[in-house]
């Protein structure tokens, strides 16, 4: 796995220099979810998703990407609340992406594997703190902004279970990986209907109606480097992202 030091930056494409182009700039924060783990190319949903701006709307669309492997919601929220690159980054730019939750879920992995709980019950707690400490960062991007506009957008996560059981513990069941994509995704998209942003559904683009499909097969998932979208799952993501459109801006 590829850990964040310097944040990555992806310059806007050269291709379109009219002094009519909109620029607006795009800042990613997250965990390892958003920093193209999986994706052989690293450019990963971000960096994709900047380019279908750039090249269906003719944008110009620089990106920061803050995202760290390993990083937990309240590693999060305290970024947000006192690092000075990451409180300029959000002061400076005009769409937002949020993409964390795996790195939360490492505690409850270590409480199940130890015995400590049984299924869900590790992970109820985790998932709990991870919503309060979501929510909060996200109404204090906004505080941040102030008055100005704002496009909101985040990524859910899909089931990684399905597929996956012969590189991945027994402990974790496809029930299991269910809950946590559930909760993560009534968790995040609960945040952004409250603070006026959209979010993308991946677990049922990944993994069907019922959250229980092999994503592996479809190509959507890369076991090998176990368990993160692959290209082609960062290429839908990014496309998905911008179906939502970039309300409040346009």
């Amino acid at each position: 796995m590829l850990v964040g030091g310097a944040p990555t930056v992806f310059a806007a494409s050269q291709s379109v220099s009219s002094a009519h182009v909109k620029t607006w700039k795009i800042v990613a924060l997250g965990d390892s979810d958003t920093t193209g783990n999986g994706d052989p190319t690293r450019v990963g949903w971000v960096g994709r998703y900047a380019k279908l701006l750039r090249q269906r709307l003719g944008l110009h669309v620089p990106v920061m990407n803050l995202a760290h492997d390993g990083k937990t919601s309240a590693e999060f929220l305290s970024e947000v609340r006192s690092d000075a690159q990451t409180r300029a980054a959000v002061k400076s730019a005009q769409i937002i992406l949020f993409g964390i939750g795996g790195a939360d879920l490492n505690a409850g992995d270590a409480e199940l594997q130890a015995g400590k709980c049984k299924a869900e019950h590790c992970y109820a707690p985790v998932l709990a703190a991870f919503g309060r400490n979501f929510n909060a960062t996200v109404a204090l991007v906004l505080k941040l902004r102030g008055s100005k506009k704002t496009a909101l957008r985040a990524i859910t996560m899909p089931n990684v279970v399905p597929g996956a059981q012969d590189v991945i513990p027994s402990s974790a069941t496809i029930d299991i990986g269910l809950y946590q994509a559930k909760t993560l995704r009534q968790k995040i998209c609960g945040a952004m209907r409250t603070h006026g942003g959209r979010c993308i559904d991946v677990l049922g683009a990944f993994n069907g109606p019922q959250g229980t499909q092999n994503a592996y097969t479809k190509g959507l998932m890369n076991k090998s480097e176990c368990c993160y979208p692959s290209a082609k799952g960062q290429q839908l993501m990014a496309e998905l992202l911008f179906r939502t459109g970039l309300a409040p801006l346009r």
